[in-house]
């Protein structure tokens, strides 16, 4: 029975289904230890002390540190998981520890300033400590985003777009977002007056790019991307401007989310389109979580 502790501990502990488990742990290891070792130590000595499989060693593979906190990854036979400590009076212990990825509102529900929960997140994640201002239309309503949404968020520093001023309005959840990019402050989300969107949402366990002309590129971080060049049904030639017309489109998947840019009116001709996308694409890859 106890050989089948862990593996049953594990696959019960789920964010959305059940409260991850709390723990205090002593820390075993000698004053002298960095950071990182102290913290590999802890998080094994508390999973040993839940119950293990017989012959299955556990291993720490990741171990992100912000100030007081740390976050570490592990994974123990056919589990895996993160654990969330902190340091108070010179000793590490566990906060939470979870199967699969730790997420803001998580941590937020352990006492942990949402502030400091995105930032340790976002580091583990890939994100720079002095990370790149984030392009001007998106300044206004990324705190919200940060707030309100536990997807990781990536947003280009720079964008192609000038000359006009571009209003951002919003629609956030807690495992994704979407934000549109209109031409007019009062515009609602009318497609004559909408330019384009950036978005992120939970990938299904199948995922392709819903379109024939869809051409597959090769996005920053060796992160595999797909191009889809906009074009105007024959029923959909409204307007001159094109605005009726499907716009420009480069999607990737990253971290269980599948991330949409779609932009409209940028490129002369397909090429350009596929480079200017994937310019703004890499742009946001770049520079990490938000």
């Amino acid at each position: 029975m106890k050989s089948q502790s862990l593996l049953g501990l594990i696959t019960s502990l789920t964010i959305s289904g059940t409260v991850p488990f709390l723990a205090t742990v002593i820390n075993p290891a000698p004053a002298f230890a960095d950071n990182a070792s102290v913290i590999r130590k802890v998080v094994l000595f508390d999973l040993f002390q839940r119950g293990g499989f017989s012959g299955i060693t556990p291993e720490v593979t990741k171990v992100t540190v912000v100030d007081s906190y740390g976050l570490a990854h592990w994974f123990w036979g056919q589990g895996r998981g993160e654990t969330f400590l902190i340091r108070e009076n010179e000793k590490w212990r566990t906060i939470v520890s979870t199967s699969g990825a730790l997420h803001p509102s998580t941590l937020v529900r352990y006492g942990i300033p949402r502030d400091t929960a995105r930032t340790i997140i976002n580091l583990d994640r890939g994100g720079s400590e002095e990370s790149l201002a984030v392009a001007e239309p998106f300044i206004p309503v990324l705190p919200q985003l940060q707030q309100q949404t536990d997807v990781l968020i990536l947003l280009p520093s720079e964008m192609p777009l000038k000359g006009r001023p571009i209003y951002v309005t919003s629609q956030i959840g807690n495992d994704q977002y979407q934000l549109n990019l209109e031409l007019d402050s009062k515009c609602r989300g009318v497609i004559a007056c909408t330019i384009g969107s950036f978005s992120a949402e939970p990938v299904g366990k199948l995922y392709y790019a819903d379109d024939p002309f869809t051409k597959e590129v090769h996005l920053a971080k060796g992160i595999p991307g797909y191009f889809i060049p906009s074009r105007c049904d024959p029923t959909s030639r409204r307007t001159e401007r094109n605005f009726y017309c499907r716009p420009s489109t480069i999607e990737w998947i990253w971290e269980d989310s599948v991330y949409r840019i779609s932009l409209r009116g940028v490129g002369r001709n397909v090429s350009e389109e596929e480079a200017i996308l994937s310019a703004i694409a890499n742009s946001a890859i770049e520079a990490g979580p938000r």
